[in-house]
């Protein structure tokens, strides 16, 4: 659908209500914003004005840019708050000096570097706890800061050896987590990498304290985990770790905490640790601020011997994300400080509608042949038991080379331009707004994985881009892709 064609009126109605939709969320985030005494309500009132004014009846292409304009507005007067607060105060400030949050909650400290945050993560504690269990949440600079912490301080509290090293089973593939344990890798912390059956058999022969999973693994296959037969093996093994690490970062609000949880009770100590990056999915895709949250559980009850308590654990981390400033700093726990981070039924919001722009995607691409190869998401395995969602889709090339890759974002970014979109080439943190890009994990390896990450927002801009991805994808190959464009330069990836 390029720029002038006639839309279907049954068309024009779906862009219509779901471009509402978007105007509606934008000015439910606003007027939270505005509800806070931050010395910028006036701001916040010429905002909601202009978005009110925005006409999603007239034309669709139009008021889609206008929104996607006003999300960027709706952040720069959030990071705005932030940058005020980082402006008034030393990194070390003067102790006798009022400094608040915009919400007005008194804020002191004597150091950035250790950096007080319980308030951000009292909220994020809010949520029911299962029965049985007690959690603790800690938060940090980043997911992969909280998971480096969470081994060290695994390191640090049970005191492993050579003759007895920490042993971790991981069921995962994001490549920075490889990379992650690679780094720690010692002769007192050994990892071994698990397929779907090793999990399984490594369960069945015990030996391994930690447990890392990943409910959907980063990998070309987005690999669903089944939960239930994760928990069915752990039940019936004879010596189960006891201390198990997810990162849920793909699929947070869909974690069925509560039934891991139920799964995991009655059979001694365990501790159980849940990790995410709170930039992905945690706030509206409007990437305020690096985050990362780890929420701690135990069970209710003694202190367990066999593993550290959810308190005990927490405690240790904070004192080590002090010693080493892996915190949030002062302007990111400002532009943090809005009603919206932290609330679960925003984050299913947005989360869901992220699910759903991307399953349909999914099903859009997926009859698509030639240039693409194939497309890969979950959703596409309707079978498939656990998660069975991604924020993002993937698509293999049939001539699977860096250079193909590059030639294939080129074109894209091209097309996307032409076709008067907006669309990020970049990579698909937040989600509001519609991305691509190809991930090169091991430069090494000479191999790329190419994935579009639909926003959370529906409209034409997703239509259009569905409508390029499968005219791309559809040419019979690379050389008929580069015979199209016979000036076009790949983009380089290395």
């Amino acid at each position: 659908m390029s720029a002038g064609t006639q839309v279907a009126p049954s068309t024009g109605r779906r862009h219509r209500d779901e471009l509402g939709l978007e105007r509606e969320l934008l000015t439910g985030l606003a007027a939270l914003a505005q509800a806070q005494d931050a010395g910028d309500q006036q701001h916040w009132a010429r905002f909601r004005s202009r978005l009110a004014a925005v006409d999603v009846a007239a034309d669709a292409r139009a008021a889609e840019h206008r929104l996607e304009t006003a999300s960027e507005r709706l952040r720069t007067l959030l990071l705005r708050r932030g940058h005020r607060l980082d402006e008034e105060h030393f990194r070390s400030p003067d102790s006798t000096g009022d400094r608040r949050l915009p919400s007005g909650l008194a804020f002191p400290h004597s150091y950035e570097r250790g950096l007080p945050v319980a308030h951000l993560e009292n909220r994020l504690a809010t949520g029911p706890v299962p029965d049985g269990w007690h959690r603790t949440v800690v938060t940090f600079n980043s997911c992969m800061a909280g998971l480096g912490h969470v081994f060290q301080s695994l390191v640090h509290m049970l005191s492993p050896d050579q003759r007895r090293p920490l042993s971790v089973a991981y069921w995962g593939d994001y490549f920075e987590t490889d990379l992650l344990l690679e780094y720690l890798g010692s002769a007192v912390l050994r990892y071994d990498k698990v397929d779907t059956d090793g999990l399984t058999q490594c369960l069945r022969n015990g030996g391994h304290e930690v447990l890392l999973i990943e409910p959907v693994r980063y990998n070309w296959d987005l690999d669903v985990l089944d939960v239930t037969a994760l928990l069915r093996a752990w039940r019936a093994a004879a010596a189960r770790p006891r201390i198990i690490v997810v990162d849920t970062t793909l699929v947070s609000p869909l974690w069925p905490t509560r039934a891991v949880l139920d799964g995991l009770a009655g059979l001694g100590d365990v501790l159980v640790v849940e990790l995410r990056s709170g930039l992905k999915l945690d706030q509206q895709g409007l990437e305020l601020a690096n985050l990362g949250i780890a929420e701690i559980y135990s069970p209710a009850g003694p202190a367990p011997s066999a593993v550290p308590s959810h308190q005990q654990f927490a405690d240790t981390m904070r004192l080590a994300r002090a010693t080493t400033g892996a915190g949030i700093p002062v302007a990111a726990a400002a532009a943090l400080d809005v009603g919206f981070i932290a609330d679960p039924a925003w984050i299913r919001r947005h989360a869901g509608q992220v699910f759903a722009n991307n399953a349909r995607l999914a099903r859009e691409l997926e009859p698509v042949r030639g240039v693409f190869a194939e497309v890969v998401h979950p959703a596409l395995r309707p079978a498939t038991p656990g998660v069975a969602q991604s924020p993002f889709v993937i698509v293999k090339l049939t001539e699977d080379t860096l250079h193909n890759h590059g030639l294939l974002l080129a074109a894209l970014r091209r097309e996307v331009a032409r076709r008067g979109i907006r669309c990020t080439h970049g990579s698909s943190f937040g989600f509001r707004s519609h991305r691509f890009e190809t991930i090169v994990p091991r430069v090494a390896r000479r191999e790329g994985l190419f994935k579009i990450a639909a926003g959370s927002r529906s409209g034409p801009f997703l239509d259009t881009l569905i409508e390029v991805l499968r005219d791309l994808g559809g040419l019979p190959d690379m050389a008929a892709l580069q015979a199209r464009y016979p000036d076009l330069k790949a983009i380089p990836l290395t």
